[in-house]
Parts: C-alpha cells; structure tokens; sequence
C-alpha cells in the first residue's frame, strides 16, 4: 500500500474492498465498457447492430449526431468508462485521495449532462431511440449519483 492508504488504515478510515458505493461504479463501469465496447465494434466493423425493442439503433447511430470529427461517441463512452474504472479503483484501492472522487464525479456529470442531451436529440431531432443508447444514458447518470455521494464522503475525510 502507499503512503497514504497506509495512514487512512492506521487511522481505521482505508477505503477497503467492501466498499460497496466504488464496487457498483466499477461494476456498472464494466458493462458501459461492454456497451460502449460493442458499439465502437459495430462502427467500425461495419457490422448490423443488434437492436431490440423500439428498433431506432441504425437511424440513431447512422444519423450526424453518431460522431464528432469521425470519431465515434461510442469510442468517446468507451474513454468515460475505463476512466471510472480507474479512477474508482484508484480512489478505493490504489490510495488516491479526494482528488480522484472530485474528477470521478465531473466525468460523469459531463457524461450525464452529454447523454441527455443526446437523449433529447433522440426523440425530437432524429425521433427514433436506441435501447444501447438509452442503457449507457442510465449507467452514466447511476455513476453519477454514486459518485456523488462518493465525494460527499471524500470532503468529509478531507475536513477530518
């Protein structure tokens, strides 16, 4: 352990593996990976989509709002996500402090805000929905609550 996960320990305050608040972020941070993962697949492999339900997943993903100069948002949602995977392990394992929570939570309050955007551009631009879409919008914004609640906890440690 470093420095400072060795001092949190000695002082009974180390965030341990049964952090349950880091663990779902990491949990829900692996299947936006796989979403996020698949959709950049798809893109780039020229590949159908697999779309249940509502049916919008090609009119979504074909339409201009699908990139920022050529770059897929996927691959962009594919970033976000291994980001929170690092950084939640970073703040609950690897000993990162308060800085770690307060850069997890701007992640994904830009990703949040970003998403509904999009969700917006979804039923009155392009009036069609992706499900994927839609899943990766409710794992960002769970992330977000989390994480949330994780720099509350954070501060608190900080004015310790």
């Amino acid at each position: 352990m470093g420095g400072l996960a060795v001092q949190r320990a000695a002082e009974g305050r180390i965030v341990s593996g049964g952090n349950r608040r880091l663990g779902a972020i990491i949990a829900l941070s692996v299947i936006g990976v796989g979403v996020s993962g698949y959709l950049t697949y798809v893109h780039y492999s020229n590949s159908s989509l697999l779309c249940t339900g509502a049916g919008g997943c090609e009119t979504v993903n074909i339409s201009k709002y699908a990139e920022i100069a050529g770059i897929p948002l996927a691959l962009f949602g594919l970033g976000m996500y291994v980001a929170f995977l690092a950084l939640s392990w970073a703040r609950g394992w690897g000993g990162a402090g308060p800085w770690a929570a307060l850069v997890l939570f701007g992640l994904s309050l830009a990703g949040t805000t970003y998403s509904g955007w999009l969700t917006y551009v979804e039923l009155y631009k392009i009036k069609a929905v992706c499900p994927w879409c839609v899943t990766s919008a409710a794992l960002v914004t769970f992330v977000l609550l989390l994480s949330t609640a994780e720099l509350w906890r954070a501060t608190a440690e900080e004015q310790d």
